[in-house]
């Protein structure tokens, strides 16, 4: 069975024939707690990856009852997210583990912060990039004049300003932020869900070998991205905007 791969949920999706897959959820997001009920009867388990600090304390809301709510797109949530410091499209602490009690579902990792970092890898081949990313680094001129991109701080070493200059992070402080990173979200994971999960979703997609190497240090058996490449240990996914859009 195939994955997909979800952000937040929009009506055209109960279009899809959605039986025919395993769904997998990223970030956290309201909407993925919202439209529960029609889900919860999907004949595969449910895959929620949590980003942990986007979940902040509060009372669970309702849930579906017959009424869609506005879809947001990933580029305009990670904006609010990053930029403005707004989380009210993330789940609850109490709707992260309300659905977590349900006999279906599947609570996996995806990062505890979910950041970014400098980097010129595959800057000649990158996209435009997007106004959250461009205004975390405050729209820095040295974007363009260094041809850099803008990519996982998991995944790459990258660069980092210090006084006002570029510097490149050494392996050890990526290692160690990667290990920083796994530590805080294993550690909200069994404070707040009692849990210590070994499914783990790459931010953005993007991983490598010494990622995935020390991932597994901390118990971590599956991986899964949008891109698998040639690693055969990660579970590629298909993005359900592109059976809609298409």
């Amino acid at each position: 069975m195939q994955y997909l791969m979800i952000h937040d949920i929009r009506k055209e999706y109960f279009d899809l024939s959605l039986n025919q897959y395993s769904l997998t959820f990223d970030d956290g997001l309201f909407s993925q707690y919202y439209y529960f009920p029609l889900l919860e009867n999907h004949p595969a388990d449910l895959t929620f990856f949590i980003t942990t600090s986007f979940i902040h304390p509060g009372r669970a809301r309702s849930m579906f009852d017959g009424e869609y709510i506005s879809h947001i797109k990933t580029k305009s949530y990670a904006y609010r997210t990053f930029v403005e410091g707004r989380y009210d499209h993330f789940m609850t602490v109490e709707e992260v583990q309300a659905i977590s009690e349900r006999p279906n579902v599947r609570i996996g990792v995806h990062s505890h912060f979910h950041d970014v970092i400098l980097t010129a890898t595959h800057a000649r081949k990158r996209k435009p990039l997007s106004p959250w990313k461009l205004a975390l680094f405050k729209n820095r001129p040295e974007l363009a004049a260094r041809d850099l991109s803008i990519r996982s701080k998991l995944a790459f070493q990258g660069y980092y300003f210090q006084d006002d200059a570029l510097t490149r992070r050494t392996e050890v402080q990526w290692e160690d932020y990667i290990k920083y990173d796994t530590e805080l979200c294993l550690g909200w994971m069994e404070d707040n869900l009692g849990v210590r999960p070994d499914l783990y979703c790459f931010p953005f997609n993007e991983h490598n070998e010494r990622l995935m190497a020390i991932l597994k240090t901390y118990g971590f058996k599956k991986f899964f991205a949008a891109r698998p490449g040639k690693c055969s240990e990660v579970l590629g996914r298909i993005d359900i905007d592109s059976l809609v859009d298409n």
